[in-house]
C-alpha cells in the first residue's frame, strides 16, 4: 500500500509569514502551483495558501444582513463579513493563509488520504514527520498515484 512518503511532493513551495501577497500571487503564476505552504524557520506548519484564497481576496465584499425583531437588530453573518474584509486586506501571507489545516502523518496510507481529502473538501494536505513539513499532498498527486496503481 502506497504511502504519503511514496506520493508526496517532497519539496513544496513555501514561504513565511512576511511574504508579500503579491509575491505569492507571482511565485503561483510562474511555478502553476494550486497551493503554498506557510512555515516558520523550522520547517513547522503554520497555514496554507490556495488559488481559492487569491481568488477570494478580489471577490466583492458581502455585507452582513440583518433583521428587525420589534426595536432589536440582529446582525446575521458578521463573522463572515470579518473574515471577508480581513482577507481583502491582505498585505502579507500571515493575512490571506488559513490556519485551520488538516495533514497527514508520512506513514498516513493512499485509501486514508483520498478519504480525507474527500471528507473535508480540501486539495492540500500537508505531509508532517515529527512535527515538520516533510512534503505536500494534492489532488495530482493523488490522482498520479492512482494512475500508476492502475498500470
Amino acid at each position: 500500500m502506497l504511502k504519503a512518503r511514496d506520493i508526496m511532493n517532497a519539496e513544496p513551495p513555501y514561504c513565511d509569514l512576511d511574504t508579500s501577497i503579491q509575491d505569492v500571487s507571482k511565485r503561483f503564476a510562474e511555478e502553476e502551483i494550486s497551493g503554498m505552504l506557510v512555515l516558520d524557520d523550522d520547517k513547522r506548519l503554520l497555514g496554507v495558501i490556495t488559488e481559492s484564497d487569491l481568488i477570494d481576496q478580489q471577490a466583492k465584499l458581502h455585507l452582513p444582513t440583518a433583521i428587525a425583531v420589534f426595536d432589536m437588530v440582529i446582525p446575521l453573518g458578521e463573522e463572515k463579513f470579518e473574515r471577508e474584509l480581513s482577507r481583502m486586506q491582505a498585505m502579507t501571507a500571515e493575512n490571506l493563509m488559513s490556519m485551520d489545516v488538516r495533514s497527514v502523518d508520512v506513514n498516513t496510507d493512499l485509501a486514508e488520504i483520498a478519504s480525507l481529502m474527500g471528507e473535508v473538501d480540501v486539495h492540500h494536505l500537508p505531509v508532517l514527520e515529527d512535527g515538520t513539513v516533510a512534503g505536500l499532498i494534492s489532488r495530482r498527486e493523488i490522482i498520479q498515484a492512482l494512475a500508476g496503481k492502475l498500470s
